[in-house]
């Protein structure tokens, strides 16, 4: 099994979607080659000691050199009901998975989804922001959520982008919002999706995004990209996303894997 760098996928749901034996063999896979990154993402505020637990079982030995963990609160009640007590919480699982010798490489997924709607604009720009202050206290990247919410997710941003890397994960929007959060200074992340039929802004947006500011990932277990849309997806699927995006931006499939890897190590190292 090939590995590629995969820069956001819950590997916990793809696990339960998948089998924990097929999980066993894709952190093989990762581990025969330390150079592709596999981010782990963060939805709650205490999920990441189980996290790291589980994925240590699975693995059978020694998590692959590869691997990366996140630490974040997704928009959704738990977190919304009760931010500051949920970033509490968040802060004293990243520091009891340091006593452990985990290292979190990155702060989220947290931002605004407008379609779920789990809590009204303002509560879910406060729990964003709290993520925003964490990650600049700790000098981390922050992975952003955000469905249906450009306009408040650009303004909850504002410089902070020329402070951290900030990446737009599962970018779903058009090229008038790739451009914008480029010139905010973002890094902008693809999906499966890429590859679906009725993505043709998705595709164009992907055209303008600069080599070192590019990453693409799985969102596993969720966007499969063709032909197995509708599936769960895992890790292994995103060689077929970057089939679909190295032919969008007229190169190879090794050349493109190389610069997402290069790009993956300079941002979670």
């Amino acid at each position: 099994m090939n590995a590629f760098t995969d820069s956001h996928a819950h590997l916990g749901k793809a696990a339960r979607e998948g089998g924990q034996g097929a999980m066993a063999g894709i952190l093989a896979a990762y581990a025969s080659d330390p150079s592709s990154i596999l981010l782990d993402i963060g939805t709650g505020s205490e999920d990441l000691g189980p996290r790291i637990a589980d994925l240590r079982r699975l693995a059978g030995a020694e998590l692959p050199g590869g691997l990366r963990f996140s630490a974040g609160l997704w928009p959704g009640r738990p977190s919304l009901d009760r931010p500051e007590a949920a970033l509490s919480e968040l802060v004293a699982s990243i520091e009891a998975a340091a006593r452990e010798g985990v290292r979190v490489a990155a702060i989220g997924e947290g931002g605004f989804d407008f379609h779920h709607m789990e809590a009204d604009p303002p509560t879910q720009a406060l729990l964003f922001s709290l993520q925003c202050g964490l990650a600049l206290r700790l000098g981390l990247p922050l992975l952003v959520h955000s469905r249906e919410a450009f306009a408040e997710t650009l303004a909850a941003i504002g410089s902070l982008a020329r402070e951290l890397p900030v990446i737009i994960h599962c970018f779903g929007y058009g090229t008038h919002e790739a451009r914008a959060f480029l010139d905010a200074g973002c890094h902008l992340s693809f999906a499966g999706n890429l590859t679906y039929k009725k993505s043709a802004a998705l595709r164009e947006a992907l055209a303008l995004v600069p080599d070192d500011r590019l990453l693409l990932e799985t969102d596993a277990p969720y966007m499969n990209p063709e032909p197995g849309r509708g599936k769960p997806s895992t890790p292994l699927d995103i060689s077929r996303t970057y089939a679909v995006a190295a032919a969008l931006r007229g190169t190879t499939v090794e050349g493109l894997a190389s610069l997402i890897s290069a790009n993956a190590l300079r941002l979670f190292p």
